[in-house]
């Protein structure tokens, strides 16, 4: 799955915190559902490795490396 279509899909959640990481688990950015938009585009084109539920208003998404050709 694309970052940028995952983001979409939550945008409806004003009040939900998304947190991204890179492939080696750092942050990336935190930011609310509704502001997705904003994120760089380089990002948003990336795959999505996995994705944790925090709680009802956290989600943290990680990300597949820029050079990981690999399905995840």
């Amino acid at each position: 799955m694309i970052l940028s279509d995952l983001l979409a899909a939550l945008a409806g959640n004003a009040e939900l915190k998304i947190t991204l990481y890179d492939n080696d688990e750092n942050q990336i950015i935190t930011f609310n559902a509704a502001g997705y938009a904003a994120v760089e585009s380089d990002i948003s084109a990336r795959r999505v490795r996995r994705v944790r539920i925090n709680d009802a208003k956290a989600v943290s998404i990680f990300l597949v490396a820029d050079t990981d050709t690999d399905e995840p």
